[in-house]
């Protein structure tokens, strides 16, 4: 039977031990709370961003590689998907989610893909997050590129670097399409894996996007725009910066 200085120590050990849990916990509580407000602050940007390419999207003269449809014939066949997870465990099921959201689009894809000639269905991946390597590698879908040093204070800046990359890749031609797994956040202790398609710019891949905003874009809401010089001139200045908006707006969701 213990002594009573060992019982005292234990109790004195266990209220240590409490207090550091608390400051743990109110450090937590502070960096949720600030990403949270970073991630809705810029929904009303990300909003209006996305109106705008509504309205872009659905202009008939409108030629631009990223807004051109592909045959899913070779070598334009396969998709790009950036898979957003996190960089560390003991976050509940964050991680898990993710990974079986992924397997459940790999069996709806290849339920899709019965009768046809494909085999094997032409996925590669860019992974943010060590946890997104984890999950790739587990379901054997090959990675072109992983971006491990993101965090909740990154800048649009910053994210750039994923999403030039992303547009890169995709330019080159051998995707059909690309695509972005990550966690929309719903409050504190809620959140759901979403998949959201980028590319190509199209007014149906932009309704999938707003989405994640609780925005809806009507008829009523579309504008006829004059443009000067020319509207290509304009998708080709703009953009490239409203891409980095969507990536930027899904990794603060995440």
């Amino acid at each position: 039977m213990p002594s009573t200085k060992e019982i005292k120590q234990k109790i004195k050990s266990t209220g240590n031990i409490k207090k550091i849990a608390k400051t743990m916990e109110m450090v937590s509580v502070s960096k949720m709370r600030k990403a949270v407000d970073r991630a809705v602050a810029s929904r009303v940007y990300a909003k209006y961003a996305l109106e705008l390419l509504v309205n872009l999207s659905k202009h008939k003269d409108v030629t631009h590689p990223l807004m051109t449809e592909r045959k899913g014939t070779p070598p334009a066949g396969g998709e790009l998907l950036i898979v957003v997870a996190g960089n560390k465990g003991l976050c509940g099921g964050y991680n898990s989610q993710l990974q079986k959201s992924l397997n459940i689009y790999f069996k709806k894809a290849s339920s899709t893909m019965l009768g046809t000639s494909e085999s094997v269905r032409n996925i590669k991946a860019i992974t943010v997050g060590k946890y997104g390597e984890k999950i790739c590698r587990k379901l054997a879908v090959p990675i072109v590129a992983s971006f491990n040093t993101f965090s909740e204070k990154s800048t649009t800046d910053e994210t750039k670097i994923l999403s030039d990359f992303a547009v890169g890749e995709f330019l080159k031609g051998e995707y059909k399409s690309a695509k972005i797994l990550y966690t929309e956040f719903l409050k504190s202790t809620s959140y759901k894996p979403a998949l959201r398609e980028l590319f190509p710019v199209s007014v149906k891949s932009l309704a999938n996007v707003l989405e994640l905003i609780d925005v809806t874009v009507s008829d009523n809401t579309l504008v006829d725009y004059t443009f000067e010089p020319d509207i290509n001139s304009i998708v080709d200045g703009i953009l490239p910066g409203l891409v980095d908006t969507v990536v930027h707006q899904s990794l603060s969701e995440a």
